[in-house]
């Protein structure tokens, strides 16, 4: 092929490549963030207007404007506009009537002023804006940033008429970009991807047909100047010329079959890598997601194998992935009996789906031959000559809309719940619990104020049965109806907290009362930090803030105890904590090891000083063999690294016992001290 048209091809793709690449950044790219960001935004509107032209008419039913605030309570408290956002309540006098953020502590808003504006009120703007119907558009500033007035805010309001109260929205503009530069940043790429693939296109098909098309042009070329040189031989050369062009013809046409061909084996060959899990050999979550696109009743029980994070660390990860083919292989011939379809989702998560809508009791035997499958099958790994029994949890989802959603939710009940399984059905998420999420939103409040967020110690031992550190745990001081002071535990109150963000108030309370308590005790006292802390600036500021106010030799008597979870994806984040503290003298011990990830190759890295064993090992170790075994494992690693090791959920004389005779360094549990408010 003529090398200059090579160029021409060149020179054209890399200036159509930059004019391309500039159009796409500096036009179309902020018009597709602006245009996105107005989106959500009146997205946002719409969703606010709904809710307030809800509480107009819901007071239309109400004298008593309390009763109607309980209402409202309902309506907003779990709402959020776009990703922080969120509705209040005052009245004509400035009054705050209802502020699930708590941002206007005084219950009032006469003295808020908008700073950079004059002396002009926030209420009396709002009012002024409710009645001309339109935005309030001010500069405020932030949790995280609390000197900074300039950060865009927005207000929606509606007047009630009823009660003379106004409906303000509170929402920053820049979440909205935020929230779509995500968005941006992935068209943009898309579309230089997608330039590339038409660039190989344009390549492609210039080497293949423009070249020999090209070629057979230069060779009609030659052929005129030859018949323009020998007239005599017109005839004989004119039927030469036919053959050699229908040759050349003969030959385009075949290359193009042949790459028609390829390409189709190409397509064949990567929907394959798309939709089949390439360990497994089944269908995956990709397939699933397209094969029940269009269908009409849809039917998925989620099977999650039980303690697989124990199999992965006792037998290691290459028994850990034939466990799962060989789950794989059973849950396939399991489906050809109820002519459903088996799929891996990920991890050690399969799926069984029917779209065929089968009758209730062969749905029932379904299940309960479901549950059955692994108890009476055990998994043979032929390479390791190793018979293994596992256990499931299922999450069922009968014709929902969502269905791997809510098989999901079904699924984690079940986990929740120790339930073998659960069906999901529309009473899950139902005002029960949201009346729960409010109720606890205000005891949280209620013992912010009071100061009642305190400091439980329990008690860690060491071999000579002698108490050298204390964990402390969370509790809400509270009273009952009959007037007696009681302890609400963690596990009733901490999730409301995260949701409605009061979690930061109760850590500082918390941290506030240990690090006062710290210079009275020679004794170490140990506290949890989680990945989700880690990543929030606002509690590592609070954290810095008591941590500056230790001496050295206080500062080497706290432990961080930072809590295993599957969450933690980040490892540089957490090494760069781990480092920045242990520098200061503070020790690091992993919480809850053996139930999360578990990667021994990063502790080995972080090298913390202690290893806390997760009490759902220990308390089975009597009795479990794999319990036993994850223990033994655990300690000689730890052991390797001269690492402590800390066995918590001693809850008898037996497990005692066996924790001493395998080296166990520390001790914790009820056997041998229950948490106290005061510590020796």
């Amino acid at each position: 092929m003529n090398t200059k048209l090579f160029f021409k091809i060149a020179w054209l793709l890399v200036v159509s490549l930059l004019f391309y690449i500039i159009f796409v950044i500096f036009f179309l790219s902020p018009k597709i963030n602006d245009y996105l960001s107005n989106i959500e935004l009146e997205i946002s509107k719409v969703q606010f207007e709904k809710i307030a032209q809800a509480i107009n008419i819901e007071s239309k039913k109400y004298e008593d404007e309390n009763q109607l605030i309980e209402q409202v309570k309902l309506i907003v408290s779990s709402l959020t506009l776009g990703k922080a956002g969120y509705i209040f309540i005052f009245d004509a006098n400035g009054k705050v009537i209802f502020d699930p953020s708590g941002e206007f502590a005084s219950k009032s808003l006469e003295d808020v002023i908008i700073p950079g504006v004059g002396k002009k009120y926030l209420y009396e703007e709002m009012k002024a804006h409710a009645l001309a119907k339109e935005a309030l558009e001010y500069e405020w500033n932030r949790i995280y940033d609390p000197y900074n007035y300039t950060y865009k805010k927005i207000s929606w309001i509606v007047h009630n008429d009823k009660f003379n109260w106004y409906i303000a929205s509170n929402v920053y503009k820049e979440d909205f970009h935020n929230f779509t530069e995500g968005v941006n940043s992935l068209i943009l790429n898309i579309s230089i991807l997608l330039f590339m693939v038409l660039t190989l296109i344009g390549i492609f098909i210039t080497v293949k047909i423009v070249s020999p098309i090209n070629k057979m042009l230069m060779e009609v070329n030659k052929i005129n100047v030859v018949s323009n040189l020998d007239k005599t031989d017109k005839t004989t050369k004119s039927k030469d010329e036919i053959v050699y062009l229908s040759k050349q013809f003969n030959t385009l046409v075949d290359e193009v079959e042949t790459n028609r061909k390829n390409i189709e084996i190409q397509e064949r060959v990567f929907k394959d890598r798309l939709y089949i899990d390439s360990l497994t050999g089944i269908k995956n979550r990709v397939a699933l997601e397209d094969d029940i696109k269009e269908c009409e009743f849809v039917s998925i029980v989620l099977i999650d194998i039980d303690s697989f994070a124990d199999i992965n660390e006792l037998y290691g990860f290459k028994v850990g992935d034939l466990v799962l083919i060989e789950t794989a292989k059973i849950l396939n011939n399991f489906s050809e009996k109820f002519g459903v379809t088996a799929y891996r989702l990920y991890g050690n998560v399969f799926a069984l789906v029917n779209t065929t809508m089968m009758n209730f009791s062969k749905y029932d035997e379904f299940i309960n031959e479901s549950l059955k499958v692994f108890k009476e099958n055990a998994l043979f790994i032929e390479e390791e000559n190793l018979e293994l029994y596992i256990h499931v949890t299922l999450g069922i989802s009968i014709a929902q809309e969502e269905p791997i959603k809510t098989a999901t939710i079904a699924l984690n009940r079940a986990k929740k719940s120790s339930k073998r399984f659960f069906v999901y059905n529309t009473e899950i998420d139902t005002k029960e619990s949201i009346k729960n999420s409010i109720h606890w939103r205000e005891k949280i409040k209620e013992a912010i104020n009071n100061d009642c967020v305190v400091p439980f110690f329990q008690p860690i031992y060491n071999t000579e049965n002698q108490i050298i550190k204390y964990e402390a745990l969370m509790r809400i001081k509270d009273f009952d109806m009959h007037g007696k002071e009681i302890y609400h535990l963690p596990y009733l109150f901490l999730d409301t907290a995260f949701r409605t963000k009061q979690y930061i108030s109760l850590a500082n309370q918390m941290l506030g009362k240990i690090i006062d308590l710290l210079p009275t005790t020679q004794k170490y006292i140990s506290f949890n930090i989680s990945f989700e802390d880690i990543m929030n600036n606002d509690f590592i500021d609070m954290l810095d803030k008591y941590i500056d106010k230790l001496d050295i030799e206080n500062k080497a008597k706290l432990v961080f105890e930072i809590l295993e979870s599957n969450s933690i994806g980040e490892y540089q984040i957490l090494d760069d904590f781990v480092s920045k503290y242990r520098k200061q003298g503070i020790k690091i011990a992993i919480d809850d090891f053996g139930t999360g990830y578990s990667n021994f190759a990063h502790i080995l890295k972080i090298r913390p000083d202690f290893i806390k064993i997760d009490g759902s090992l220990i308390k089975n170790i009597t009795t479990d063999k794999n319990s036993s075994e994850m223990v033994k494992s655990i300690i000689d690693f730890s052991k390797a690294l001269n690492i402590k090791i800390t066995a918590e959920f001693v809850h008898n004389a037996e497990v005692y016992k066996r924790l001493l005779d395998l080296k166990v360094d520390e001790f914790q549990g009820f056997y041998l001290g229950r948490p106290e408010a005061t510590i020796e």
